[in-house]
Protein backbone atom coordinates (compact mmCIF):
# COMPACT_ATOMS: atom_id res chain seq x y z
CA UNK A 1 0.00 0.00 0.00
CA UNK A 2 2.76 2.65 0.69
CA UNK A 3 4.05 2.02 -3.00
CA UNK A 4 0.95 2.84 -4.07
CA UNK A 5 0.46 5.78 -1.71
CA UNK A 6 3.98 7.01 -2.90
CA UNK A 7 3.18 6.44 -6.49
CA UNK A 8 -0.31 8.70 -6.76
CA UNK A 9 1.73 11.23 -4.51
CA UNK A 10 4.46 11.50 -7.30
CA UNK A 11 1.67 11.91 -9.87
CA UNK A 12 -0.21 14.33 -8.30
CA UNK A 13 3.07 16.21 -7.98
CA UNK A 14 3.33 15.46 -11.71
CA UNK A 15 0.07 17.06 -12.61
CA UNK A 16 0.64 19.89 -10.31
CA UNK A 17 4.47 21.31 -11.22
CA UNK A 18 3.44 21.85 -14.64
CA UNK A 19 -0.50 22.43 -13.79
CA UNK A 20 1.26 26.10 -11.67
CA UNK A 21 4.25 26.58 -13.86
CA UNK A 22 2.41 26.41 -17.60
CA UNK A 23 0.23 28.94 -19.34
CA UNK A 24 -3.15 28.69 -17.93
CA UNK A 25 -5.02 31.02 -20.14
CA UNK A 26 -4.62 33.37 -22.90
CA UNK A 27 -6.43 36.35 -23.38
CA UNK A 28 -5.85 38.68 -27.52
CA UNK A 29 -7.88 41.42 -28.36
CA UNK A 30 -7.10 42.16 -31.55
CA UNK A 31 -9.22 45.06 -33.90
CA UNK A 32 -10.34 45.09 -37.57
CA UNK A 33 -10.22 49.02 -39.16
CA UNK A 34 -11.98 50.04 -42.04
CA UNK A 35 -12.01 53.44 -43.24
CA UNK A 36 -12.53 55.17 -46.76
CA UNK A 37 -9.45 56.62 -46.92
CA UNK A 38 -7.44 53.27 -46.84
CA UNK A 39 -7.54 50.79 -49.45
CA UNK A 40 -7.52 47.87 -47.34
CA UNK A 41 -8.63 46.95 -43.44
CA UNK A 42 -5.99 47.21 -41.14
CA UNK A 43 -5.79 44.46 -38.12
CA UNK A 44 -4.51 45.49 -34.88
CA UNK A 45 -3.51 43.29 -31.86
CA UNK A 46 -4.38 45.69 -29.41
CA UNK A 47 -3.37 43.62 -26.25
CA UNK A 48 -2.16 39.63 -25.50
CA UNK A 49 -1.76 38.24 -22.04
CA UNK A 50 -0.75 34.72 -21.45
CA UNK A 51 -0.48 33.63 -17.61
CA UNK A 52 0.13 30.73 -15.57
CA UNK A 53 -0.73 30.15 -12.42
CA UNK A 54 2.80 31.25 -10.67
CA UNK A 55 3.18 34.58 -13.13
CA UNK A 56 -0.38 35.27 -12.39
CA UNK A 57 0.54 35.18 -8.36
CA UNK A 58 3.52 37.28 -9.60
CA UNK A 59 1.99 39.64 -11.77
CA UNK A 60 -0.88 40.34 -8.56
CA UNK A 61 1.91 40.79 -6.17
CA UNK A 62 4.00 43.50 -8.07
CA UNK A 63 0.42 45.31 -8.63
CA UNK A 64 -0.13 45.69 -4.91
CA UNK A 65 -2.78 43.01 -5.00
CA UNK A 66 -1.14 41.23 -1.66
CA UNK A 67 -4.13 39.64 -0.75
CA UNK A 68 -5.59 37.67 -3.72
CA UNK A 69 -1.82 36.66 -4.76
CA UNK A 70 -1.16 35.27 -1.37
CA UNK A 71 -4.97 33.23 -1.54
CA UNK A 72 -3.96 32.07 -4.92
CA UNK A 73 -0.47 31.26 -4.01
CA UNK A 74 -1.98 29.51 -0.39
CA UNK A 75 -4.19 27.52 -1.91
CA UNK A 76 -2.80 26.44 -5.16
CA UNK A 77 0.68 26.31 -4.60
CA UNK A 78 1.42 26.08 -0.59
CA UNK A 79 -1.38 23.75 0.63
CA UNK A 80 -0.86 21.01 -2.13
CA UNK A 81 2.64 20.90 -1.50
CA UNK A 82 2.39 20.47 1.87
CA UNK A 83 -0.17 17.84 1.55
CA UNK A 84 2.01 15.97 -0.46
CA UNK A 85 4.85 16.18 1.98
CA UNK A 86 2.62 15.25 4.68
CA UNK A 87 1.88 12.29 2.94
CA UNK A 88 5.31 11.22 2.23
CA UNK A 89 6.15 11.86 5.86
CA UNK A 90 3.52 10.08 7.16
CA UNK A 91 4.54 6.37 5.21
CA UNK A 92 8.39 7.05 7.17
CA UNK A 93 6.85 8.15 10.37
CA UNK A 94 7.48 5.08 12.75
CA UNK A 95 4.51 5.37 15.67
CA UNK A 96 0.53 4.36 14.16
CA UNK A 97 -0.27 7.63 16.40
CA UNK A 98 1.79 10.00 14.29
CA UNK A 99 1.02 8.45 10.82
CA UNK A 100 -2.77 8.96 12.01
CA UNK A 101 -2.06 12.50 13.07
CA UNK A 102 -0.54 13.10 9.66
CA UNK A 103 -3.06 11.57 7.71
CA UNK A 104 -5.75 13.14 9.69
CA UNK A 105 -4.03 17.06 9.19
CA UNK A 106 -3.77 15.99 6.01
CA UNK A 107 -7.42 15.28 5.30
CA UNK A 108 -8.20 18.64 7.15
CA UNK A 109 -6.23 20.41 4.49
CA UNK A 110 -7.78 18.79 1.90
CA UNK A 111 -10.89 20.15 3.20
CA UNK A 112 -9.63 23.89 3.20
CA UNK A 113 -8.03 23.92 -0.33
CA UNK A 114 -9.60 25.87 -2.66
CA UNK A 115 -7.26 24.63 -5.98
CA UNK A 116 -11.03 23.07 -7.30
CA UNK A 117 -12.81 25.97 -7.10
CA UNK A 118 -9.86 28.40 -8.80
CA UNK A 119 -10.12 25.89 -11.43
CA UNK A 120 -13.91 26.18 -11.31
CA UNK A 121 -13.16 30.48 -11.66
CA UNK A 122 -10.55 30.18 -14.48
CA UNK A 123 -12.92 28.28 -16.38
CA UNK A 124 -16.37 30.78 -15.86
CA UNK A 125 -13.96 33.26 -16.57
CA UNK A 126 -12.79 31.73 -19.89
CA UNK A 127 -16.17 30.74 -20.92
CA UNK A 128 -17.32 34.85 -20.24
CA UNK A 129 -14.43 35.72 -22.52
CA UNK A 130 -13.94 32.65 -25.19
CA UNK A 131 -15.11 35.03 -28.01
CA UNK A 132 -16.83 38.24 -27.66
CA UNK A 133 -17.13 41.13 -30.56
CA UNK A 134 -17.92 44.17 -30.68
CA UNK A 135 -18.36 46.90 -34.05
CA UNK A 136 -18.30 50.42 -34.00
CA UNK A 137 -19.26 52.87 -36.84
CA UNK A 138 -18.37 56.38 -36.64
CA UNK A 139 -17.41 59.42 -39.10
CA UNK A 140 -14.22 61.48 -38.58
CA UNK A 141 -13.35 64.71 -39.87
CA UNK A 142 -10.52 64.91 -41.54
CA UNK A 143 -9.41 68.46 -43.08
CA UNK A 144 -12.18 68.83 -45.21
CA UNK A 145 -13.84 65.41 -45.65
CA UNK A 146 -15.84 63.12 -43.69
CA UNK A 147 -14.25 60.07 -43.05
CA UNK A 148 -16.69 57.01 -42.40
CA UNK A 149 -14.48 54.68 -40.32
CA UNK A 150 -15.61 50.84 -38.95
CA UNK A 151 -14.32 49.49 -35.85
CA UNK A 152 -14.59 45.43 -35.28
CA UNK A 153 -12.94 44.52 -31.83
CA UNK A 154 -12.54 40.62 -30.56
CA UNK A 155 -11.63 39.41 -27.32
CA UNK A 156 -10.84 35.69 -27.62
CA UNK A 157 -9.73 33.66 -24.61
CA UNK A 158 -8.08 30.17 -25.13
CA UNK A 159 -7.26 27.69 -22.16
CA UNK A 160 -3.79 26.90 -21.98
CA UNK A 161 -1.91 23.62 -21.08
CA UNK A 162 -1.45 24.64 -17.17
CA UNK A 163 -5.17 24.58 -17.07
CA UNK A 164 -5.38 20.89 -17.73
CA UNK A 165 -2.81 20.02 -15.64
CA UNK A 166 -3.90 21.55 -12.40
CA UNK A 167 -7.64 20.51 -13.38
CA UNK A 168 -6.31 16.80 -13.39
CA UNK A 169 -4.23 17.48 -10.40
CA UNK A 170 -7.36 18.54 -8.88
CA UNK A 171 -9.24 15.68 -10.28
CA UNK A 172 -6.54 12.84 -9.21
CA UNK A 173 -6.52 14.75 -5.93
CA UNK A 174 -9.45 13.57 -5.13
CA UNK A 175 -8.98 9.94 -6.09
CA UNK A 176 -5.94 10.35 -3.79
CA UNK A 177 -8.13 11.05 -0.96
CA UNK A 178 -10.33 8.28 -1.21
CA UNK A 179 -7.05 6.19 -1.40
CA UNK A 180 -6.20 7.62 1.45
CA UNK A 181 -9.27 7.25 3.68
CA UNK A 182 -9.76 3.45 2.25
CA UNK A 183 -6.56 3.04 3.59
CA UNK A 184 -6.88 4.58 7.06
CA UNK A 185 -10.15 2.29 7.58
Amino acid sequence: MKIAIVALTLVNFALLVPGVTLPIYSVTITTLVEATIIPDPVEVTVYEQTRSILGTVQELWRSADYLVSFLILLFSIVVPVTKGAMLLASLAAVPDAVKRRLVTLVDLIGKWSMADVFVVAVFLAFLATRDQAQTNSFNVQVLITQVDVDMATHLTSTLGPGFYYFLGYCLFSVLWTQVLKHQRS
